[in-house]
C-alpha cells in the first residue's frame, strides 16, 4: 500500500512505510465508526454498515474498501448478501507494532 512517491517511500524503513498506511486507512471518521460498528459483532451485512453511518451507500463503499485493502476487514459473499467483519488480529497487530514503534523496550545490560 503506497500513497507516497517511491523515492520518498525508499528513504523509510518498511515499518515506518507499512504503519504509515495502515494509519492513513483510519484517518476517516467513517471509517472509525465503521470499525466500532464492527467490533465484536461477528459478521455483518454491507447494507446494515450502511444503515449505520450518515453516509450514501456508494461512499459507504468506498470507506469499506479502503479498510478491506488495508486488511482490516474481511468479507465473504453470503447469497446476495457481502458479509464484514473486523479482522482483529490485525488491529491489534498494528496497535502493537505502533506502540513499540513509539515506546521501544529499553536495553538492559547485562
Amino acid at each position: 500500500m503506497k500513497y507516497m512517491p517511491v523515492a520518498k517511500l525508499e528513504a523509510f524503513e518498511k515499518s515506518s512505510v507499512e504503519m504509515a498506511g495502515f494509519a492513513r486507512a483510519l484517518a476517516h471518521p467513517a471509517r472509525i465508526c465503521i470499525l466500532r460498528h464492527l467490533a465484536g459483532k461477528g459478521e455483518v451485512p454491507c447494507m446494515d454498515i450502511v444503515a449505520a453511518l450518515p453516509l450514501s451507500q456508494p461512499a459507504c463503499s468506498r470507506h469499506i474498501n479502503e479498510l478491506r485493502k488495508a486488511g482490516l476487514l474481511k468479507s465473504r459473499t453470503h447469497r446476495s448478501n457481502v458479509m464484514f467483519q473486523l479482522d482483529e488480529a490485525v488491529l491489534a497487530g498494528f496497535c502493537q507494532a505502533m506502540n513499540q514503534s513509539l515506546h521501544p523496550k529499553k536495553k538492559t545490560s547485562g
